[in-house]
């Protein structure tokens, strides 16, 4: 397939990417990343190449893993397999990445928990995401959804903000766990909406989510992927998308940022790491196979049942994202005096 790299696979506004504006030329991506400049000198991968990924299977970084794993084995004629190691936050999984070897054979799926809020909530972790990794490519990217139940007496966001203003810490909210990205979007809306509630948090996505059908919490910001047929059967109502503009498969449903607090941007990200010493040629190879992926249509019909937005991306382009959101989850993280 021919590869337009002037033109982004999604609307460029339906995702604030740190340097989304820097998009690449065919010629000078094929120059930094193409087969001509990678060579492959060392065979690379030569035997079966293993993906840890620091959860269960099931949600959706294990999809994507397992997708994006598929596409490589398929063009680079070896196996790429997924191996879930959940606990710890998913610091299990990373630990074990960062004692193997650095030759791209052990690679990691890090998401937003391991690689940018456990450095910042929790103390002696045994490893460092900024000094043992370098990003590889970034392969997904899902905004969260703001519901209620569907009986819930809240028709529209403003109806929910301005009751938490009116009985402050009465309103309660649910969120899969201490630290995690919905938690953390639910605590920056009461404090910088002004608009005081009570964090319920719990051992997961899914008993929140039955607990908030069931109406024993008032609201919940869940990846969409794990709340779009609940939203679709009636069964909960989305009030507001946490990313920084709308998203395509809810055009009509507002965001945070429009109605209330501009650059309020809260995602699910996932994406490739490598261990700081893999060689450079090896993370480039990954990285343009990878992105010759997000080329197909195939890609981004089943990226897109997962609510994810698909966009090409270099190594460079994928730090300065992690950079952008380790600024933001330390300040927000900082300003509620968060500690795991």
């Amino acid at each position: 397939m021919n590869i337009d790299h002037e033109k982004p696979l999604v609307d460029l506004n339906r995702r604030k990417f740190a340097t989304s504006a820097c998009a690449l030329s065919a010629a000078s991506w094929l120059s930094a990343y193409g087969p001509t400049a990678l060579a492959q000198s060392n065979n690379y991968p030569n035997k079966v190449v293993r993906i840890m990924l620091g959860y269960a299977p099931g949600g959706s970084a294990d999809v994507m893993a397992r997708l994006i794993a598929e596409y490589l084995s398929n063009s680079m004629k070896q196996s790429f397999i997924v191996e879930n190691r959940p606990g710890a936050s998913g610091n299990i999984a990373v630990q074990q990445v960062a004692r193997a070897p650095a030759d791209g054979y052990t690679l990691l799926f890090g998401n937003p928990a391991e690689m940018v809020i456990n450095k910042i909530i929790m103390k002696d972790l045994a490893f460092d995401p900024d000094a043992d990794f370098v990003p590889v490519v970034q392969v997904f990217n899902i905004p969260l959804g703001l519901v209620v139940p569907a009986k819930s007496p809240y028709k529209t966001f403003n109806d929910l903000v301005e009751d938490a203003r009116r009985n402050p810490k009465k309103l309660t909210f649910a969120s899969a766990g201490g630290g995690s990205p919905g938690h953390l979007a639910g605590e920056a809306l009461a404090l910088k909406g002004k608009a005081p509630m009570t964090h319920v948090p719990y051992k997961g996505a899914a008993p929140a989510l039955i607990d908030l059908i069931g109406g024993h919490v008032d609201c919940y910001f869940p990846g969409l992927t794990a709340v779009a047929q609940h939203i679709k059967s009636g069964a909960v109502r989305l009030l507001a998308l946490s990313s920084a503009n709308r998203s395509n498969l809810f055009p009509d449903t507002p965001t945070v940022s429009e109605l209330l607090l501009p650059g309020f941007d809260f995602t699910l990200w996932g994406g490739l790491f490598a261990a700081t010493k893999t060689p450079n040629e090896i993370v480039k190879t990954l990285n343009f196979e990878a992105n010759q992926a997000y080329a197909r249509s195939d890609f981004q019909a089943r990226s897109t049942r997962e609510q994810s937005d698909v966009i090409r991306n270099t190594p460079e382009q994928f730090a300065a994202h992690i950079k952008s959101q380790s600024e933001k989850y330390s300040q927000i993280i900082k300003d509620i005096g968060y500690v795991a």
